[in-house]
């Protein structure tokens, strides 16, 4: 509830403090300049900054694993995975045929040709992967493993 709160407070600050700055920006751009604009605008500027930095000490985390991953970019070694929870779930079942998936998930087969048929993926036989399911059938492999996750949890 907190990083709600958060969030939409964060996005309503920065939004009222660029206008501002836009505001007092033009003001000065068509001559405008006076006491007032000149204050409003250094403290827009200054709650900017302070808005970013409490952002920024919150979310250090992220903002430490985007730089890693900013550099893995560049680094012909590492693999770039900013969700590597669902990218190591994906690894794990987009190379499985949907006989291990089967085995995998405790369903029978037609349970899952069930599945699948619902969808409107068409499936050719027990030894295709998710992988060559999902490019058949011009689909991403995340949404089918969720369709089969939503059918077993019913």
């Amino acid at each position: 509830m907190f990083e709600v709160i958060y969030k939409y407070l964060t996005i309503v600050f920065l939004i009222v403090l660029m206008f501002l700055l836009t505001y007092t920006a033009y003001e000065f751009y068509i001559g405008s300049i006076s006491v007032d604009t000149i204050f409003i605008h250094k403290v827009a500027g200054i709650a900017l900054l302070i808005v970013t930095l409490i952002h920024i000490i919150i979310r250090r985390k992220k903002l430490k694993k985007l730089t890693q991953e900013f550099f893995n970019i560049f680094s012909k070694n590492k693999k770039v995975t900013l969700d590597s929870d669902m990218d190591k779930l994906l690894d794990s079942l987009e190379t499985k045929s949907l006989e291990e998936l089967c085995s995998i998930f405790n369903l029978e087969f037609e349970e899952l040709e069930i599945v699948l048929k619902k969808h409107k993926l068409l499936i050719s036989s027990k030894e295709q992967t998710l992988k060559e399911i999902a490019k058949s059938n011009s689909y991403k492999t995340f949404p089918i493993i969720v369709k089969i996750i939503e059918y077993k949890v019913r």
